[in-house]
């Protein structure tokens, strides 16, 4: 009697919340604001209903992973480069997002995408021997974009099958949500028609979407971003001198990186020096060429293909200064480039390689992470392809 008390009182609680907040956020996340697609919140992407209702006929998606938390405040992130020019591109990514979950997001939202077109920004780092973790994989799993991608009917019942079985693997380590993502499969496939389950089933749908709408209706208020009636286009901007653009981020980062990895002294100061006794020689048995990421990366492009979107894949650098230093043989990174080409001819997409940049002063801020110039030459590599015929 105690449990099933405290779960009316919840219920009842999380309804007065709901319906007070319905009074803040309106009924809806269609904001009709081109900066909704470049706004970068982990919320925001973990809900089908706020990124399908604010695609428009001239969004184009770039995802990545945690990247694009770094340099939010420059004029070189993606953020003020895009919504400079007047293009309507969604950013999704955070740290642990990688090939699988971004495979379902775009697989939940491409019936709304009529400019078919994604840039993936591919991290090394994404590619060690386990491949993305359970822990990583289940933070970044949304029910709401997985029922959604379950029910595309241009997703084949292979591909589904695929994901379903990854993505029953990598949520062990979340049992509830394992079931709900069970649950979710058993209802659009068998129809188990269960009392028990259709109750269940339609009560998580909904509390799901109101605690998507309340989360990111209020954070989005936050910003000071409003919502519009009508979703209006801007002029479009002319394309910056990028080599300016990088020389200018390049001046901004002198006499900040005076270490011997070449990072930014703050970030080398705050993740590397505390432990960089330790991590001498550590990385001997690393390599980037055997991993499960890449067979994930197949069904990201799997979705791609049946949902006729082309493809830009991205490769980021390391920093080698920081790689020589733990003994990650030079030749077990340079795998990534050679597995991903691969996979890349395999689908027959484009793929733009800056992995020659590891050893570029200023292209990254950390070890893996893109400083104001590496921005600039990715914002470049994603604006021609999104410009393409």
């Amino acid at each position: 009697m105690k449990k099933i008390a405290a779960f009316v009182t919840a219920l009842a609680m999380f309804l007065v919340v709901a319906v007070s907040a319905h009074f803040i956020i309106g009924d809806k996340l269609d904001t009709n604001n081109l900066n909704f697609g470049t706004w970068i919140n982990s919320k925001k992407d973990l809900s089908y209903k706020a990124i399908s209702s604010n695609i428009e006929e001239d969004t184009v998606m770039m995802m990545g992973s945690s990247e694009f938390n770094y340099g939010k405040k420059t004029p070189y992130h993606p953020t003020a480069v895009f919504r400079s020019l007047g293009m309507n591109v969604m950013c999704i990514g955070a740290a642990q997002n990688q090939s699988l979950s971004h495979a379902i997001t775009l697989g939940a939202v491409a019936p709304e995408l009529k400019n078919k077109k994604v840039v993936l920004i591919l991290s090394p780092s994404w590619f060690s021997k386990s491949g993305v973790k359970q822990s990583g994989f289940a933070a970044r799993f949304s029910a709401s974009e997985y029922e959604a991608f379950l029910k595309n009917d241009n997703i084949s019942e292979e591909t589904k099958e695929t994901v379903a079985t990854r993505v029953t693997e990598l949520l062990e380590i979340s049992p509830k949500a394992q079931t709900n993502a069970q649950t979710i499969r058993a209802m659009l496939t068998t129809g188990d028609a269960s009392f028990k389950n259709k109750v269940y089933f339609a009560f998580d749908k909904w509390f799901t979407n109101e605690k998507e709408n309340i989360n990111v209706g209020l954070l989005w208020k936050a910003t000071g971003e409003k919502n519009y009636a009508e979703y209006k286009t801007l002029a479009k901007g002319e394309e910056p001198d990028w080599d300016a653009l990088a020389k200018q981020a390049d001046a901004e980062l002198k006499g900040k990186m005076n270490n011997d990895f070449h990072m930014k002294d703050s970030m080398y100061k705050k993740k590397v020096a505390p432990v960089l006794s330790e991590r001498k020689n550590s990385d001997l048995k690393r390599t980037y060429g055997d991993s499960p990421e890449y067979d994930d990366l197949r069904i990201f492009l799997d979705v791609c293909k049946q949902e006729n979107i082309e493809v830009l894949l991205v490769m980021l650098p390391v920093n080698g200064w920081y790689y020589d230093y733990t003994g990650f043989p030079r030749e077990n990174r340079e795998t990534f480039v050679t597995e991903v080409n691969k996979v890349a001819e395999e689908y027959g997409v484009e793929t733009k390689n800056f992995f020659g940049e590891c050893y570029t002063p200023g292209f990254l801020t950390d070890i893996v992470h893109p400083a104001g110039k590496g921005w600039v030459r990715i914002n470049e590599a994603a604006y021609r392809f999104f410009n393409e015929d």
